[in-house]
């Protein structure tokens, strides 16, 4: 794994810090840092149908943003049959982050630059993107059992919180409606005897009166 190879590492944080662009608004963007810490696997692997690529990274930044990743061959963005993970929100500050992506096409697809976006999350401006270069392959083999490293088995953990939280709030919403309906329903039914009472009430009077003329 690329945390195991210092100079691979050491290559991507160069490459990043070379391939910095600033933003093409006409005021002046929110200064943005971002280093690469590590990635999972190496940047010049062969990978399986849907094994992610792991891009760990830390950023500095004064505005709320949001980071998405993407790969690129030939400097066009590689789409088709490709997916990835949902952009990233990091608070004003910034924090460290993981982003990552794969493809599962029926034929081998190649990557040789992967590239992270900042955008501003509250207007959705472009503030930066950061680019390195890489030799990936995505084959057409099932990916085999591996071990993924600590931070990235820490992120997916995190994202499943999220998702089981995201869910848990979801669901007095749904008890609160199914609790709801029953109630109404049962208001509608006492509505309904208490009006044939006093239709009967009255029919049972106007019988009496009639027998007392």
């Amino acid at each position: 794994m690329i945390d195991a190879s210092s100079a691979a590492l050491s290559f991507i944080r160069l490459a990043c810090a070379a391939c910095l662009l600033t933003s093409t608004a006409a005021y002046a963007a929110p200064a943005v840092e971002l280093k690469i810490l590590a990635t999972d696997p190496a940047p010049d692997v062969m990978l399986a149908r849907q094994q992610p690529f792991f891009v760990r990274f830390e950023l500095k930044s004064a505005e709320p943003v949001t980071v998405t990743v993407s790969g690129l061959y030939k400097s066009k963005a590689v789409i088709d049959d490709g997916g990835g993970s949902a952009p990233l929100l990091l608070p004003a500050g910034g924090g460290t982050g993981v982003v990552n992506f794969f493809y599962w096409g029926e034929k081998p697809t190649r990557i040789d630059e992967v590239r992270l976006r900042i955008d501003d999350r509250a207007s959705g401006a472009k503030l930066s993107e950061y680019s390195f270069p890489v030799a990936l392959t995505w084959l057409m083999d099932d990916p085999p059992p591996r071990e993924l490293p600590a931070w990235a088995k820490e992120w997916q953990q995190a994202q499943l919180a999220l998702r089981n939280q995201a869910a848990g709030k979801k669901a007095p919403v749904a008890a609160s409606a199914l609790d709801y309906w029953p109630a109404v329903a049962a208001g509608a039914l006492l509505f309904a005897i208490g009006i044939a009472w006093i239709q009967r009430r009255r029919r049972a009077r106007a019988d009496t009166a009639a027998k007392h003329r």
